[in-house]
């Protein structure tokens, strides 16, 4: 504990203790039971709310205990020094304390305030109704002692006390950014400050500090579609007491969100200019790792034992050192793998219509950069709108993004269940079908009905046609792409991806 608390505490415990020898038997029992509580207090602190009671009310009930033995005015004089005590709780209080933010800018009084002008109000009404002199004096007393600070604050800290560094930041929506700003205090001082922001994808780090002349507080931040241009936050400044607080907006950074989908078109045209006949695109380092990588493919997938002409850099290590002979680790997308994208065009809102853009897109971007001969399908809630079979996969880029454009906005009703899974289906028809208990058989009737309705919705489904249309042409080595909300068309994608499996198709689902 800090010496201008400790030594104050002890004139308390000092005051008390003289109270209790000269004070009468009622007043000496009064004064017994708030000296053992200062006393506990020293050697095992209390909470910062709990401490500011107990110092506020040994300031009143002092010189109430001491009034026996000694005049009304002296008693008061006596409890003076308690005052060096109250300022101190006052400011550890201040910063552990809860604050409501309030909606309009502005100083108002805290909370603390209130509670201790509630108590003197309430202290002046009985000392006149009991005449009592002292408890006069000590409303004086206090009521004199704040007024001294919330003079002071207010000259001291004005109506806009916070001033911020400003920053424009270009993001992309979905990505996380985090910046940092500087705030500092207008007019120097102490200041407790809480800082609210009023989005939810907003962040503030650290959001409750002590500011004297400046800090650096980080703000991160995941923006939305439909986010503000201006990143604001709500800051409540407390003074140094926490008598009052005063309501400030930040708007520490300028935002400008960039679509995703709208960055992917400018990828994909930055590409088809760069690799359109006669264009001669300078080598970087970039184009060079794409070169370097066309032959392994686009994703990890497993690892095997080594076969002669496997690539040294492909050799799996930490497997290797395990199982103490050669693995390597085997790619899906290479120069020879064939690739379907299959995407489905019905969404619920905006933000949908813009996460699903941007995966078409940067998917045929990455395939036409790994030069993998790639086919498109391309389905809505009603109809296929496109079949494109194997083609080059520039062409197939181009083709995106036209059907980015046909993107549908539809209100989907809510899901509540999942959609079957089909192979654990299967593999309880085949268990229960065998059963011979009449509940073991009921159930198996009504799974029966559960598959053959699943099935006949999903051969209606233009999930389905869209993909058996596209495969026709083409046989396994083949990776079918799968961009899908899985809204109307979760049952038939779930459903038709694992045929897909049985028949050798590799399969990734991109939501």
């Amino acid at each position: 504990m800090a010496a201008s608390k400790v030594v104050p505490k002890l004139y308390l415990i000092f005051i008390l203790l003289v109270a209790v020898l000269t004070s009468s038997p009622l007043f000496s029992f009064a004064a017994f039971i708030l000296l053992l509580c200062v006393a506990v207090s020293v050697f095992k602190p209390l909470a910062a709310g709990s401490d500011l009671a107990l110092t506020f009310s040994a300031f009143v009930l002092t010189p109430l205990i001491l009034e026996s033995s000694a005049r009304s005015f002296l008693a008061v004089f006596s409890a003076i020094p308690v005052l060096a005590l109250l300022d101190r709780s006052l400011r550890e209080n201040a910063f552990s304390s809860l604050f409501s933010s309030s909606k309009q800018e502005g100083r108002e009084t805290t909370p603390i305030l209130k509670s201790l002008a509630a108590v003197l109000l309430l202290i002046l009404v009985i000392s006149i109704i009991l005449q009592n002199q002292t408890l006069m004096l000590t409303f004086i007393l206090a009521t004199g002692y704040l007024t001294v600070i919330l003079v002071y604050v207010i000259r001291k800290v004005p109506k806009m006390p916070l001033e911020q560094s400003r920053t424009l930041v270009r993001a992309l929506v979905g990505e996380k950014v985090k910046k940092t700003v500087a705030i500092r205090g207008k007019n120097g001082g102490k200041l407790h400050v809480f800082l609210n922001p009023l989005h939810q994808w907003v962040s503030f780090n650290p959001s409750r500090f002590t500011l004297e002349s400046e800090i650096k507080v980080g703000i991160e931040f995941v923006p939305p579609l439909s986010g503000p241009s201006k990143i604001q936050s709500q800051a409540l400044v407390i003074d140094q007491w926490g008598l009052t607080q005063t309501t400030q907006i930040l708007e520490p950074v300028d935002l400008h969100i960039i679509p995703r989908a709208r960055y992917a078109e400018w990828l994909a045209r930055r590409y088809l200019e760069n690799t359109a006949p006669g264009a001669s695109p300078p080598l970087t380092i970039t184009s060079l790792r794409a070169v370097r990588t066309t032959r392994r493919g686009f994703e990890h997938y497993g690892s095997r034992l080594y076969q002669p002409g496997d690539v040294f850099r492909d050799i799996d290590w930490k497997h290797t050192f395990k199982l103490h002979e050669l693995v390597v680790k085997e790619f899906l997308g290479g120069r020879h793998q064939q690739v379907v994208i299959t995407v489905n065009l019905a969404v619920k809102d905006a933000a949908e219509a813009d996460a699903l853009a941007y995966n078409l897109v940067m998917t045929a971007l990455t395939f036409a950069r790994e030069a993998t001969p790639t086919g498109l399908a391309a389905y809505n809630n009603t109809e296929v709108l496109a079949v494109q079979p194997l083609t080059s996969p520039r062409e197939t880029l181009k083709q995106a993004l036209k059907l980015t454009r046909s993107i549908t906005l539809i209100n989907f009703p809510k899901k509540v269940l999942q959609p079957p899974n089909i192979r654990r289906l299967r593999r309880d028809l085949s268990q229960l079908e065998q059963a011979e208990m009449d509940s073991a058989k009921r159930l198996f009737e009504i799974l029966r009905l559960e598959y053959e309705a699943t099935k006949e919705y999903v051969e209606k489904n233009p999930a389905k046609s869209a993909i058996r249309q596209v495969v026709e042409a083409t046989k396994p080595p083949l990776t079918m792409v799968m961009i899908s909300k899985m809204n109307h068309d979760a049952e038939a994608v779930t459903t038709t991806l694992e045929e897909l499996r049985q028949k050798g198709y590799d399969t990734i689902h991109i939501s």
